[in-house]
């Protein structure tokens, strides 16, 4: 629990640090940068150690999933606003735990109430007053977001392979999908600022590399759902970086929400 919890930091810091400049970046030179600049830096580990051939076919799935987790997360949050797009990729447990009750599995009362707990914090503290707002289609690219985020914890779950090296394998995925983008794009990508390129680089490194190689990390052993849910700790870990470092307010209901969440992620502990 403990790899997901510190990846859930790192997003939040992230946010803090340089989403501005994140949501000034259109998603079509975004997203394939993202992608592409990782898998470069994880290629010589990657080439290193190989993946065993038996969980090339999982580690396929695990990058589809993670390129759409992102590509529509990204759509989501320019076509509504980032605290809808947010809100709705962290339905990402919920799917779960309906899958998992539709399969028959019998779940602890807790912890279908820290499931219900959790998200109704995250309502509270990433949208609040404000509510949901946005077109049809992008509340379309937040679930999708969402189921695409549940499939690739699922698919994560009790991978043998390194987790850097799966990752490798994951942004190797993205990249192949986002290269004609980033082609057709490359002229607007070229004409990024360098507070953009700062922004850009931060993503790849402490927003993707290592929050990324530590949910891999955590969900080997994590159930996807339980993984998910304290991944949501990436809202609250935001709101309270963004007082410092950005000089945003600390709201008293982004505290309600964010001890909200914590008993959601308690109720759910193994």
């Amino acid at each position: 629990m403990i790899p997901v919890a510190l990846a859930a930091l790192l997003w939040g810091l992230g946010g803090a640090l340089a989403g501005r400049f994140m949501r000034e970046i259109p998603p079509e030179v975004l997203i394939p940068l993202r992608f592409l600049l990782s898998f470069l830096l994880l290629l010589p580990l990657l080439l290193r150690r190989p993946p065993a051939p038996k969980e090339r076919p999982r580690l396929l799935q695990v990058g589809l999933a993670l390129s759409g987790a992102q590509a529509f997360y990204y759509l989501a949050i320019h076509a509504t606003t980032v605290a809808t797009g947010l809100f709705l990729q962290y339905l990402a447990p919920a799917l779960l735990t309906l899958y998992a009750l539709l399969k028959g599995e019998r779940l602890p009362e807790r912890a279908l109430w820290g499931v219900a707990l959790a998200l109704l914090g995250a309502y509270v503290l990433v949208v609040g007053r404000e509510g949901l707002s946005g077109s049809p289609l992008g509340v379309a690219f937040g679930l999708f977001s969402a189921t695409s985020f549940a499939l690739y914890a699922a698919f994560s779950h009790g991978l043998k392979t390194p987790p850097l090296v799966a990752l490798g394998v994951a942004t190797g995925v993205g990249s192949l999908l986002a290269l004609p983008f980033f082609l057709a794009n490359l002229d607007r990508a070229l004409a990024l600022t360098p507070g953009h390129w700062g922004a850009v680089f931060y993503l790849v490194t402490l927003g993707t590399v290592v929050p990324f190689g530590l949910f891999l990390l955590g969900v080997r052993t994590l159930p996807a759902r339980t993984a998910t849910l304290v991944a949501m700790l990436e809202p609250l870990s935001g709101a309270l970086f963004a007082w410092p470092l950005a000089g945003e307010p600390l709201r008293p209901e982004a505290l309600l929400g964010g001890l909200m969440i914590l008993l959601g992620v308690a109720l759910n502990r193994r």
